[in-house]
């Protein structure tokens, strides 16, 4: 694609030679020759202030004033822009949009491998489900997609409703109403806004706080988990048992349900080998051999949710002792029943506690020695906890297994 087509695109004004464009950027860091760099200006930056390593390194820059660089777009506002040169290439696609507090990513993975088989489909990448990350996925992915899937998350109020109405899915997917960011949002209303904007249906799991407008569709139990045998999922499809690839616990397998769901919806057909060929999205309860042991790596998020279902899963596979971080931007209320709960029924090895902070009910400060003290062959190793406290569960939880 070149300036000139941009700029016509986008209603701008190209100053300088036209030239062709590699793709799309909004963090200066990442460009590279030929890219477009989006000087986006947020609540602490400018990006117009970092045009001279924009240039330095080969790229152009879309901004909303002049600037001594060449050549260069110049928009009314270039936020604005981006969002609508994004929206101009899925028009014709059949626009699919996913929320929810937990799984988001993990059905958007799915789905997207599904659909795969069915047409071309453009995702959003990784957990980009801001209105900037979104438009940079769509930039960035396949041209004429049959299908658009999109991820929409939700960090303040008023996020899903923006986001749903810039980019007007025909169907929409909520995986959960649970906990994330419940101190700062009432989850069912933000989470049911999205069927505001929602041209045909919205696929959830009955929640009764959710109000969809006579939308919602609720999604089928086509999966059923029954086991695990080898670290593979044994499941249940029509009847048929299938071996699904790695560790699923019931949040992926209701992921995956949701997808199929979609599938369903709009009449596509699946068969049990496409899904035995599905991965787990990278980073997601990563359960793996370590020597002796099975190490639990579920760091990706942190809600009382997507713990109870790792925390369950895990007990399939003997003696657990978790090792916890805690949890953040949460409305605590009620959680340190729910979390003793789980506590009391699984019955772990041990608990142990990286700055506890007195956000968990149960466990005792993490302390090496006396985590090796009570390791056995072939016992479950989970970390789970905020990605806040990376830094220091990486400091302080590290162990040669």
């Amino acid at each position: 694609m070149k300036l000139s087509q941009i700029a016509v695109a986008v209603n701008g004004r190209l100053v300088g030679q036209d030239e062709d464009i590699s793709n799309f950027k909004s963090d200066s860091r990442e460009c590279q020759r030929s890219d477009l760099f989006f000087a986006l200006k947020g609540e602490k930056l400018d990006g117009y202030d970092f045009l001279k390593d924009v240039y330095s390194r080969g790229s152009f820059a879309v901004v909303d004033r002049q600037t001594d660089f060449s050549p260069y777009l110049i928009v009314e506002d270039v936020r604005s822009s981006m969002l609508n040169l994004a929206l101009s290439k899925i028009v014709n696609s059949t626009k699919i949009a996913i929320t929810g507090s937990n799984g988001k990513t993990t059905t958007k993975e799915i789905l997207s491998a599904m659909l795969s088989n069915h047409g071309r489909v453009l995702k959003t990448e990784g957990n980009m489900n801001t209105d900037v990350g979104i438009s940079l996925s769509i930039l960035n992915g396949c041209v004429n997609p049959d299908f658009a899937v999109i991820e929409i998350g939700a960090q303040k109020t008023g996020d899903i409703e923006n986001l749903s109405s810039i980019f007007e899915p025909d169907i929409s997917v909520i995986t959960l109403v649970g906990s994330a960011h419940s101190a700062f949002i009432d989850v069912p209303k933000e989470k049911s806004s999205i069927a505001n904007h929602t041209k045909k249906a919205v696929i959830y799991d009955g929640d009764t706080r959710l109000n969809l407008q006579g939308k919602g569709v609720i999604y089928t139990e086509f999966v059923e988990l029954k086991g695990y045998k080898d670290l593979k999922t044994l499941v249940k499809l029509d009847g048929k048992s299938l071996f699904l690839n790695g560790i699923w616990g019931t949040g992926q397998i209701k992921d995956l349900n949701m997808a199929l769901s979609v599938l369903e919806y709009l009449k596509i057909d699946f068969n049990p080998t496409e899904i035995e060929k599905i991965q787990i999205p990278e980073g997601r309860m990563k359960f793996e051999r370590m020597g002796k042991y099975f190490l639990v790596d579920d760091t990706y998020n942190a809600s009382p949710e997507s713990f109870m279902n790792t925390a369950e899963t895990c007990a399939n596979f003997g003696d657990v002792i978790w090792i916890l971080a805690p949890m953040k931007e949460l409305n605590t209320d009620g959680i340190k029943k729910k979390l003793m709960n789980v506590f009391l029924t699984l019955k772990p090895k041990a608990v142990f506690t990286i700055e506890n902070d007195d956000f968990y009910p149960f466990g005792i400060p993490y302390d090496l020695d006396k985590f090796l003290n009570i390791l056995n062959s072939n016992d479950v190793i989970l970390v789970k906890g905020s990605r806040f406290y990376q830094n220091t569960c990486g400091r302080n939880c590290s162990v040669d297994l």
